[in-house]
């Protein structure tokens, strides 16, 4: 009987314990190969053959987590090589201009940095990625405050709407959509977007 009103009094206390409000961390995602199988379309019509699905599975993969800042745009810029060498097609450039400011997943619901580094093309030029709707606008991916670098965009003081890139510029993604659903314009790059340069 005693341990009967011992485990009692413990389910009790443990109940009082969990009563208190937990923060809840929301993973955003999405279905990365969406993001770059209309390029990759475009790209075989073109005749890229068998170069078109590596770089595709190569771009898509950087939509994760756990990439490092630049290397969506680094994919991009490999996408963007392939295009001119199939003779400047405009559908593949557009598609990779839209594809490098798809918003990146998010394990915790912060801000993904921004990439700080010139693009070697310039059809990328002053293009970075719009954030999902439900991240913390304040606070980035490492728990690196608004403010910090990488925390804006290459030459952007203030981006407003936060969020917001050149091709979407009223405001965020909504989570786990692909941008290249939402809009047919990539914008124009540096100052767009609700940008306002430094």
């Amino acid at each position: 009987m005693l341990y009967l009103a011992s485990f009692t009094t413990l389910l009790a206390a443990s109940t009082l314990v969990s009563a208190r409000p937990v923060e809840l961390v929301k993973r955003i995602n999405q279905i990365i190969v969406e993001s770059t199988a209309r390029w990759e379309q475009a790209c075989l019509a073109a005749g890229g053959g068998q170069r078109c699905n590596p770089l595709s599975v190569a771009a898509f993969s950087t939509l994760l987590a756990a990439p490092g800042p630049c290397e969506q745009q680094d994919a991009a810029d490999n996408m963007i090589d392939l295009a001119r060498q199939l003779d400047n097609n405009a559908e593949m450039i557009r598609l990779t201009q839209i594809f490098r400011q798809q918003p990146r997943n998010t394990p915790d619901s912060l801000s993904v940095l921004y990439c700080q580094n010139a693009p070697r093309n310039q059809q990328l030029q002053g293009l970075f990625q719009c954030q999902f709707q439900g991240v913390n606008d304040n606070l980035f991916i490492g728990n690196i405050a608004l403010g910090q670098p990488g925390t804006r965009p290459p030459g952007v003081n203030n981006l407003n709407p936060p969020g917001s890139c050149p091709a979407n510029p009223n405001g965020k993604v909504p989570d786990g959509v692909q941008l290249v659903t939402l809009v047919n314009s990539p914008g124009t790059g540096a100052g767009n977007g609700g940008a306002n340069p430094a």
